[in-house]
């Protein structure tokens, strides 16, 4: 009986020891089939688990992972490691504060943990709690001077609250201590956009292709910003070079569409990558709204409509799609519905002045002044100086015969631009509109007084 168990064991021992080998060779799968088949003969080696979490890692398969990790600490719950990698999972599943309450475990156990605090940098960051992230920051520094991945979190942070200089500095410090960290170079790459400093924002995102030339993302925001700089036909070759590089990714056959649709003047070409992009994925947000300007423009109304009803059920949350959907939707008369999609902007985006505005003239469309007037003054809550706002916010008192409210938004505009013509003829119509009012009133008041007793 002895032999027999002491048998089982080595056939254990050997299979992960065939398991490393394998991982060493990126043969995930391979190697979790040795590693699973290693904790069946022996379940309470808590090492064997942890790789198995380390290879589900590996593989994405990360909620699987999650629970390879709370097997470890079942048999030792005192392992930081096994901890601090399950925290990190939890943040990448978006459990923040359970990832949070892991860290702060880690701290309990072993409070010069220096990753216990690390990690925290960057899910304060992801919850918004930025002076806990800098206090975390701090607190890690104290058990490790330079760390190049708290520098790469903050950073992370200070780019949230715009402060792009300073973000970039953290992250040419994670550079410094790591020049192949990976991502930091698109990171900053997009803050010297943000910036207005596009040249910079090129070189490095040519930086973080020659470190990842397989990274599809910064490929497509390469072009993107190449657009922006006004070169088109660059731009057109990055979105191709996307194409060839993952065909069978819907975001390549999108950006080259939209290219087509913007630079190239391609409507036909720009239609059927559209076409490609819902075929690989039928949920990818906003070609049909592309398919459905493509045939508003060429005035097949049903089919308009038939794009528009399928960009809406996908339900949108990129707020430049929602507006453009709900303008396309009262072009075609669809009211109600533009009505809707905006209502849900707002929602996104509470500080967006177009999105007010636009909901404020969709809701004068349906006849609901009292709901348009109120979205006008929202927008100018946004924007106290948006003369459109005060535009349209005189057209519907003029519409609702309350002559002196459209005049005093007349007065505002003019205030801003006393030569603005629009508003000057709105003046003069409000002027006849009030007189002519006036006029009707006291003639009904010698009527009432002529046939009084």
């Amino acid at each position: 009986m002895c032999g027999l168990v002491m048998s089982d064991w080595n056939e254990a021992e050997r299979r992960v020891e065939r398991a490393q080998e394998l991982f060493e060779q990126r043969k995930w799968s391979e190697a979790l089939d040795e590693l699973r088949a290693a904790t069946h003969i022996n379940p309470y080696n808590s090492g064997w688990h942890f790789n198995i979490g380390l290879t589900l890692d590996e593989m994405g398969r990360i909620d699987e992972a999650i629970e390879a990790y709370r097997e470890v600490l079942s048999i030792d719950p005192n392992d930081v490691q096994a901890m601090n990698h399950l925290g990190v999972d939890l943040h990448r599943t978006e459990k923040y504060e359970q990832a949070l309450d892991v860290f702060q475990t880690i701290e309990g156990v072993d409070s010069t943990f220096e990753p216990s605090y690390c990690n925290r940098i960057i899910t304060y960051t992801q919850l918004g709690n930025h002076e806990r992230a800098e206090e975390m920051f701090y607190l890690a520094r104290l058990y490790k001077d330079h760390c190049p991945h708290c520098y790469y979190n903050i950073g992370c942070s200070l780019f949230d609250r715009e402060l792009y200089d300073k973000a970039i500095y953290c992250w040419q410090k994670t550079l410094d201590l790591d020049e192949l960290h990976p991502e930091v170079h698109l990171r900053i790459a997009e803050a010297m956009w943000n910036k207005g400093d596009f040249e910079q924002a090129r070189r490095h995102y040519l930086s973080g292709l020659r470190q990842d030339p397989g990274c599809l993302e910064a490929l497509l925001d390469l072009g993107e910003l190449l657009c922006e700089m006004g070169r088109n036909e660059e731009a057109g070759e990055k979105f191709r070079r996307a194409i060839e590089m993952a065909p069978d990714k819907p975001d390549g056959h999108y950006a080259y569409a939209r290219w087509l649709l913007r630079y190239a003047q391609k409507e036909e070409e720009a239609a059927a990558a559209f076409v490609k992009t819902l075929r690989l994925d039928p949920t990818f947000s906003g070609a049909h709204l592309h398919l459905a300007q493509v045939a508003f423009r060429r005035g097949e109304l049903i089919e308009t409509r038939a794009h528009l009803r399928g960009e809406i059920l996908l339900r949108p949350l990129e707020t430049d799609v929602l507006l453009a959907l709900a303008n396309l939707l009262m072009d075609t008369g669809e009211s109600r519905a533009a009505v809707a999609c905006l209502k849900r902007l707002v929602q996104l985006d509470r500080d967006n002045p177009s999105a007010w505005i636009n909901l404020a003239v969709a809701q004068f469309i349906r006849g609901r002044y009292e709901q348009g007037i109120d979205a006008g003054l929202m927008a100018l809550s946004c924007e106290p100086e948006n003369t459109l706002a005060m535009y349209n916010l005189a057209l519907a008192y003029e519409q609702m015969g309350r002559y002196e409210e459209a005049m005093h938004w007349v007065r505002k505009g003019l205030g801003r631009d006393q030569s603005d013509n629009a508003f000057q003829r709105l003046q003069f119509r409000i002027k006849v509109l009030r007189m002519r009012s006036r006029v009707v009133r006291n003639v009904r008041r010698v009527l009432r007084l002529s046939v009084g007793p």
